[in-house]
């Protein structure tokens, strides 16, 4: 008789047990899920965003060459001084061609999608790489009916530069850039000057 009190005894705490496990078991995984939260942070954390202001000219006895455009980007911090991301450009050019006789005007809207590395260092300086695919307009020199004739293309550039940042969560900056692909029968000067506005960076 004892011994059958002491098993249904026994049974009864190891089905509370068991229940209570079962019970509190979701609630200690969510608790367990929430810290593991805690410890990686989201992927936002690690963006900065840019809005960047391009301006190039250059000028000769048979041309002058204005460019001017707007550059929004975005960078993904791979550790605390390295970032990479993409970067989308849209650029307006005036320009305007002599041959000796006639002076010929010539506007464009040009676009382009690319990539960049950037490494911060100093806390106010940078080095900027990028690679990027530039859908532009273009004239070869050929004359209808006394306006240039245009035609489109894409073209590539590969821009080596440093810049200076302010050291803020809203930052400002100014970087000058080298372009390795530059055409040397292009009339467009291979230095290339930005600036912008950061966030976060």
């Amino acid at each position: 008789m004892r011994t059958n009190l002491f098993f249904k005894t026994l049974h009864i705490i190891i089905l509370t047990y068991f229940i209570a496990f079962i019970t509190f078991l979701p609630e200690a995984d969510a608790q367990v899920r929430k810290s593991r939260k805690k410890e990686k942070p989201p992927i936002t954390e690690k963006l900065w965003y840019g809005g960047g202001f391009n301006l190039n000219f250059g000028s000769d006895i048979y041309s002058s060459v204005f460019t001017i455009g707007v550059s929004p980007m975005v960078g993904y911090k791979l550790n605390s001084f390295l970032s990479a991301g993409p970067r989308v450009s849209i650029d307006w050019t005036i320009a305007k061609f002599n041959d000796g006789f006639t002076a010929y005007k010539f506007n464009s809207l040009d676009y382009g999608v690319g990539a960049f590395l950037r490494a911060k260092f100093f806390h106010n300086f940078f080095a900027h790489l990028e690679y990027s695919q530039l859908n532009v307009t273009y004239s070869d020199g050929n004359v209808i009916n006394n306006k240039l004739v245009k035609y489109r293309e894409w073209k590539d550039i590969l821009l080596l530069g440093l810049g200076y940042t302010s050291d803020s969560e809203i930052s400002y900056e100014f970087y000058v850039n080298y372009n390795f692909l530059e055409d040397d029968n292009s009339f467009q000067v291979p230095i290339l000057y930005r600036a912008g506005i950061t966030y976060k960076f």
